[in-house]
């Protein structure tokens, strides 16, 4: 086409041009139309479509929020261009990443993180490893979370050298237990002694925490909790474990879920001091 296009006059071309970019518009319009009217029937219009990008082969990414609160959290749908069909969950590329989590990184966290890493201040967070540390990342975890243990885990030579701290916002919503679990923590002499404990005895096959409940958590301690239950209902995160940073350039950031080891060397590695 190229070639062809160098042999013709200009106007041609022009007119070759303008017949193009009509053709992608009609043909968007319809691809629209179809995504809507397909989200609008199989949710009984109970959501609000706030972005719509391409995304891998016949596939349209959505994202979509709850019509009914202003601080649902968004999330992403898949939906073919013919309008058929929708997708909603992990997308999974021929070569194993996770295509929603990536584009929920791009077109959701990216929104989310800058507003969260601001309100970060507010939440009681404890801090694991050297306050020197090169690198600084926030993880939003439960004490029962097999991930948040698997994420406690994959730390700990990157804790020990002294090249990363995490701040620990711990809250309380898997089990009955977690809130009783994660007060034990926040109410200990040692908050990090306690959640070794935690993760060291962490039962994997029935994917319970390892401490302790404490008996009378103080006022203190009670309202620290709060907070930190507050941070985490106000962004709506689906989730844990939650990794909010600050990158070396200033960006705020946010990594939903565990991430695979890469990713989270490259989030490490990425993180500022801040």
């Amino acid at each position: 086409m190229k070639f062809k296009l160098t042999l013709t006059t200009l106007a041609s071309s022009l007119l070759f041009t303008g017949m193009l970019n009509t053709t992608v518009f009609a043909e968007n319009k319809i691809e629209q139309t179809n995504t809507t009217k397909l989200i609008k029937k199989l949710t009984n219009d109970q959501v609000e479509i706030i972005n719509t990008f391409p995304s891998l082969g016949n596939l349209i990414g959505v994202v979509i929020k709850p019509k009914d609160s202003d601080n649902a959290q968004e999330s992403i749908l898949y939906v073919d261009k013919t309008g058929k069909y929708i997708i909603s969950g992990a997308l999974i590329t021929p070569d194993g990443q996770n295509q929603t989590q990536i584009d929920g990184k791009k077109y959701i966290g990216s929104k989310i993180a800058t507003k969260a890493y601001h309100d970060i201040k507010n939440t009681a967070w404890i801090e694991d490893g050297n306050k020197d540390a090169k690198h600084v990342i926030y993880a939003v975890a439960d004490p029962n979370c097999i991930y948040c243990h698997k994420l406690f885990e994959q730390t700990r030579t990157a804790v020990k050298n002294g090249d990363l701290t995490i701040r620990w916002i711990w809250v309380g919503f898997l089990k009955p237990n977690s809130k009783d679990l994660a007060l034990a923590i926040m109410s200990a002499k040692d908050p990090m002694k306690a959640i070794d404990t935690n993760e060291i005895k962490f039962n994997e096959a029935t994917e319970q925490g390892g401490l302790k409940p404490v008996e009378k958590p103080s006022k203190k301690v009670m309202a620290d909790f709060d907070k930190n239950m507050a941070f985490m209902n106000k962004y709506q995160f689906p989730g844990t474990p939650v990794i909010i940073y600050q990158d070396n350039k200033g960006q705020a950031e946010a990594s939903f879920g565990l991430p695979s080891k890469e990713e989270l060397t490259k989030i490490i590695q990425s993180a500022s001091a801040k």
